[in-house]
């Protein structure tokens, strides 16, 4: 519902599947996940969100509850909402489990053999004969353990934990001679362990096996340019050049592998096709901007970051390397000097280091220093890049600085901050209530699931109950056992209080399991502040609650008061 431009929530099960789904739209995930949860419980009963929730899930990785939610749909709700059973199939096959991959798969085609997903199944079904004939027949528990091997190799390759990466390699190509992955990733792990020429000899024979493997071709180029065989190098890369291929993965590999060996004209070529697949591709628009900067192609890299700036107007990098990329080419020193720019989407870590060192004098100095960043453009960039950077620990302490200082200032940098849409929903509202403490005009203009939205500070335009249930159940109990006690506006009253002391403690609220004690202690307060005479003795027997859990929540919430009135005499 919309008034006067402000959104005031529904907490209704389509309200939050609907914002799960634009978040899952917009590939964040995890957020995603909170809302569709939310929206399970309210229809626990809902096939349609249910199989949603059990997509979700299998996205982010957990099979195991995907594959509960989806036999529970077809086992208890609807055992003829057919796409469950090509996500059963599917899940197994993440799971590598071929005979149940197999068994859901044709129960799908038995089911609906014109289906939406009948084409896929039937030819994932065509390639789980091929994996089966290639793994040797084996039975599901025993490609299942060693998979689990193999998996745990990967991982140990992922930590840099070569020797054990090696070693499991090793159990998985016993098993499975055919498996070319695992042997691709054996020589990987030779190779960093320091064992180039096994590495070596491993990778040739994938190529014996499979001319063409891109990972094999790239990795043995790779493996050559550490033994500093140039004639060898030159020679398998105009093998690598001549692969055919349109897959992104591939294509990204052999680009990859081109900017590691020095061959950044080569590296840009091959990024410009892989730009013509996947246009919106953010990544892939910095790394075609490093090659063609490597390569001495500055006013084409120029092109590339203002893209990537147009594509993603909340990027960190893109001004940075623009300034770069402009200083360089008309620089003939810096053209000579010939410094090749890392691949890595980051800044480099010098001036990540510059900036995290300007916001540490922001933190740590003086009023007046902490403004006079505040009022100048490489202040302000920097303060904004570090709280992107770091959510946690520097965010804290900026945000901190902000609300100690009550900086009206830092308005531009946090009303930035919060439309970025990889940022958790809970530090949005941290932010938007650090606007309002601050004294910043509302609305605010908040990218919440993929969706700009314009909110106030206020409980009925912010779903904060949402975040923690027992926020709101504090005020209902205040209100039930208020009603029919006072005069006025004690309703609106109360929960201005309550609201103003979450938003100024928060995320730092105290717990708040015990719902009584808070809701007594709020009333409380009411009555203090209106001049009703109370003790705490008669509220204490109202809620059924001691006076000394009222009189420290009691103690907190004052606080809070005489805090923001200090901030509000020293502003």
């Amino acid at each position: 519902m919309k008034k006067n431009n402000i959104i005031a929530f529904e907490r209704g099960a389509e309200f939050y599947f609907d914002l799960g789904y634009r978040k899952i739209q917009k590939g964040n995930l995890k957020s995603a996940l909170t809302y569709i949860e939310k929206a399970v419980k309210l229809k626990p009963n809902d096939g349609f969100i249910q199989f949603n929730y059990a997509g979700l899930l299998a996205e982010l990785g957990n099979l195991d509850l995907s594959t509960e939610v989806l036999l529970h749909i077809v086992e208890k709700l609807d055992p003829n909402y057919d796409e469950c059973y090509f996500g059963l199939g599917c899940n197994f096959l993440q799971m590598q489990k071929i005979k149940k991959s197999v068994e859901y798969f044709s129960k799908y085609l038995d089911k609906d053999p014109e289906g939406e997903f009948s084409e896929e199944a039937e030819d994932l079904l065509e390639m789980l004969t091929m994996i089966k004939d290639a793994n040797n027949n084996l039975d599901d528990e025993e490609l299942e353990k060693i998979y689990k091997v193999e998996e745990e190799a990967i991982n140990h390759l992922e930590l840099r934990e070569y020797k054990e990466a090696a070693e499991k390699f090793e159990i998985v190509v016993n098993l499975l001679p055919n498996a070319v992955p695992a042997r691709n990733n054996l020589s990987l792990a030779y190779y960093y362990l320091g064992e180039t020429q096994k590495a070596i000899d491993l990778a040739r024979e994938v190529l014996n096996y499979e001319k063409n493997n891109v990972h094999a071709n790239c990795n043995i180029a790779i493996f050559y340019n550490k033994f500093d065989l140039s004639n060898w190098v030159e020679k398998q890369i105009k093998s690598i050049k001549k692969l055919n291929t349109e897959n992104p993965e591939y294509l990204y590999k052999i680009a990859d592998t081109l900017g590691c060996l020095d061959k950044h004209d080569e590296a840009y070529k091959v990024y410009k096709r892989l730009l013509s697949l996947e246009p919106h591709n953010t990544l892939y628009y910095h790394y075609t901007a490093v090659a063609a900067y490597n390569a001495g192609r500055f006013n084409e890299s120029m092109k590339y970051w203002r893209k990537l700036a147009e594509l993603d107007k909340q990027n960190l990098l893109s001004d940075y390397y623009i300034n770069l990329a402009h200083g360089a080419s008309g620089n003939e020193e810096v053209q000579e000097e010939n410094h090749s720019l890392s691949y890595a989407y980051q800044l480099p870590k010098e001036e990540v280091n510059r900036r995290l060192a300007h916001t540490q004098i922001f933190v740590e100095g003086s009023r007046e220093i902490s403004l006079q960043m505040l009022n100048e453009k490489n202040g302000k960039e920097a303060i904004y890049f570090s709280i992107c950077f770091d959510r946690l620990i520097i965010r804290k302490l900026v945000f901190d600085k902000i609300k100690k200082e009550l900086m009206i200032e830092s308005e531009d940098i946090l009303r930035k901050y919060i439309l970025r849409p990889e940022i958790d929903d809970e530090i949005k509202i941290e932010a938007v209530f650090l606007l309002d403490i601050i004294g910043a005009k509302q609305p605010y203009s908040v990218n919440f699931g993929g969706e700009i939205l314009e909110i106030t500070a206020d409980p009925l335009s912010i779903d904060i109950y949402a975040v923690n249930e027992e926020w709101e159940d504090i005020i209902k109990k205040a209100h039930k056992t208020m009603k029919g006690q006072y005069k006025g506006a004690y309703k609106r009253f109360v929960e201005n209080l309550w609201m103003s002391f979450i938003k100024y403690l928060y995320p730092d609220i105290p717990k708040t399991n015990n719902i009584d004690g808070w809701a007594a202690a709020l009333e409380y307060v009411y009555c203090k502040l209106h001049h009703i005479k109370t003790t705490q003795e008669e509220i204490a027997v109202k809620y059924e609650v001691s006076t000394g859990s009222i009189r420290e929540k009691y103690k907190v919430i004052l606080k809070s008061i005489e805090n923001r009135a200090v901030n509000k005499e020293k502003k």
